[in-house]
């Protein structure tokens, strides 16, 4: 008996240690030169995990965050990709939407594709621009009627909202999906700009409210006040567990943090640095280097009289 459990014993060590160097063997392929792409991110682009905040700092990690263009009209849903940008990659998106070809169309399995990541540049100045606008027109009514309550804390939420666009949002948008991974770098070609991460796409559907623009009460029946949105979403788990080599642990502990704001919406506890993330082969990140960063000279937010 003895030795059937040794035996066992054995080959686990065996199957453990194989994929271990199966891991290590995937991390060392990764690594090597060229890399794919290398960012000059901050806390902005690197979030916090559960590990961030571990009083036990033997393992850290961060998450790139990224987010999806906005929609210059929010009153509706729209999903992060298009129907016809699922098409692209493959899915079969019906030109006729009812309940069946809609079952039809959730029933499809997941698909592998590619993101591409964009730091810092028309994309995000686009999101600036927004919040710039909502800004000025939220001032705008804010003056014509000065008493107002309402349109005064709704100009202070316009101003803190473009004060954390300018200062705290991430600037790491995607602004493409595909399947070709040379296609994609001949159309982005700026290494240092642009990003490229492997994602999972999933079909989503959603019944929306269309307007009605005629006078008066809707008189439509309630069949013919909703359509269907097609579309998709994204995820990369790929992106989502960032481990911090042991080397930074110190420098991290020691980071100086963001200092609180006054008449602002969100909380001004944030470590600052600057780090590089490379993205090898495989289109995995891993740090390169980590330092502290000082705070930009930031406009206080103006409260709003």
């Amino acid at each position: 008996m003895s030795s059937v459990r040794a035996r066992y014993l054995i080959a686990g060590l065996v199957l453990i240690g194989l994929v271990n160097a199966i891991v290590l063997a995937g991390v060392a392929w990764n690594r090597q030169e060229p890399e794919e792409s290398r960012l000059q991110l901050s806390e902005r682009e690197l979030g916090a995990t559960y590990a961030y905040w571990r009083k036990d700092n033997s393992s850290l990690a961060l998450r790139l965050d990224y987010r999806w263009p906005s929609q210059a009209d929010d009153d509706h849903y729209y999903p992060s990709i298009s129907a016809e940008k699922m098409a692209e990659l493959g899915f079969h998106v019906p030109t006729e939407l009812n309940e069946q070809t809609v079952r039809r169309y959730r029933r499809q399995l997941d698909r592998d594709a590619l993101l591409v990541l964009e730091l810092d540049g028309p994309a995000y100045q686009r999101e600036v621009a927004l919040q710039v606008a909502a800004h000025a027109e939220a001032l705008r009514l804010q003056k014509s009627v000065p008493d107002s309550k309402e349109l005064s804390e709704a100009a202070q939420h316009a101003a803190n909202a473009l004060n954390y666009e300018q200062h705290r949002a991430t600037r790491l948008l995607v602004v493409d999906v595909g399947m070709d991974q040379q296609a994609l770098r001949e159309r982005y070609p700026d290494r240092a700009r642009y990003a490229i991460v492997r994602s999972i796409i999933e079909v989503q559907a959603s019944s929306v409210a269309t307007d009605w623009d005629g006078e008066g009460d809707d008189p439509r029946p309630d069949n013919q006040r909703w359509t269907w949105q097609l579309g998709g979403s994204a995820e990369t788990p790929g992106v989502q567990n960032l481990n911090l080599p042991h080397r930074w642990h110190a420098t991290f502990d020691s980071l100086p943090q963001q200092a609180e704001q006054q008449s602002v919406d969100y909380s001004g506890y944030q470590k600052l640095f600057s780090a590089e993330v490379a993205f090898g082969r495989r289109l995995e990140p891993w740090f390169v280097a980590l330092s502290a960063r000082q705070a930009s000279t930031l406009q206080p937010t103006t409260k709003v009289q």
